[in-house]
């Protein structure tokens, strides 16, 4: 009944596109609570994301032009990724998450497969965002030099971004830190034509990511996080939450159960070492 192939492709099916969405439970979401600092963005995201999924009705009725696609732009590091998902469990969205390499398929055809059926997937829900996460890595400017697959995965993805009807609540939401690389036909209206800017975190926002970091840490005293946020200077997000790893391996070399201070302002000192040694363009010597 089913003529012999040569070679036996494998199927996208349900299974494939339900690995890519973000299952928990309630405890396990991330709330704006775990995101610490920059207040202007958190706001404008949930603006531009949050309020349409959640008034897409009213929003429709007002005539509004729907916001397909949003994309987070900044240093790696600074929260893109989180912000995302905190959105995405507060507006009660289903979340399908996306890193761009997972896209590319050998056989010919089947990237392109993928993606409809992403999207299709995500059109049933009452409300689902699709995140693609450095999404230069698969939609980059369609030049000689590009590769075929490549050219073809952006064009599907024009397409669909373009074939959403007036009834999908879906938003499309794409991180990069470069942004110049991207097609320039993503940037177009109707496509990720809102950008927000993720920058690096300013001295209040650094005191702010150390004490959002420190909740469930067991310590045994108060820590100076006044001081740490003062001499961290172009440190990113992500590189503020490593001092917490360092800090607790020393304080279990030294066959401690709570973070102490020398813990913590060891911790530093090694993530500034390290930091110096891969070259980041601002380094901090030591503490102010």
């Amino acid at each position: 009944k089913e003529p012999i192939k040569l070679i036996d492709l494998p199927e996208v099916d349900d299974s494939t596109i339900e690995g890519f969405r973000l299952n928990g439970t309630t405890g396990d979401l991330p709330d704006f609570d775990d995101f610490g600092g920059m207040p202007g963005v958190v706001a404008r995201a949930r603006e531009l994301i949050e309020v349409p999924l959640a008034k897409h009705a009213e929003l429709a009725s007002i005539g509004a032009r729907p916001i397909k696609g949003v994309l987070f732009t900044g240093a790696p590091g600074t929260g893109k990724t989180l912000l995302a998902r905190i959105i995405a469990a507060k507006s009660g969205a289903d979340f399908y998450e996306i890193s761009g390499p997972q896209i590319f398929s050998k056989w010919y055809g089947q990237s392109e497969e993928l993606l409809r059926r992403l999207f299709g997937a995500a059109a049933e829900h009452d409300r689902a965002i699709i995140f693609f996460d450095e999404i230069d890595s698969v939609a980059g400017q369609r030049d000689d030099d590009a590769h075929e697959a490549s050219k073809r995965v952006v064009a599907q993805l024009l397409t669909l971004m373009d074939g959403f009807t007036a009834d999908s609540n879906v938003v499309v939401i794409a991180t990069t830190n470069r942004p110049q690389d991207l097609d320039v036909a993503l940037r177009r209206p109707g496509r990720f034509d809102w950008e927000i800017e993720f920058p690096l975190p300013e001295e209040s926002d650094r005191r702010d990511i150390l004490n959002t970091t420190a909740r469930g840490k067991r310590l045994s005293e108060s820590l100076p996080h006044e001081v740490v946020a003062s001499s961290t200077e172009g440190w990113s997000a992500a590189e503020l939450a490593a001092i917490w790893t360092e800090a607790a391996l020393l304080a279990g070399a030294d066959d401690r159960d709570s973070n102490a201070v020398e813990d913590y302002i060891g911790g530093f000192e090694r993530v500034a070492r390290q930091r110096t040694r891969v070259g980041s363009s601002r380094s901090t010597g030591g503490l102010r």
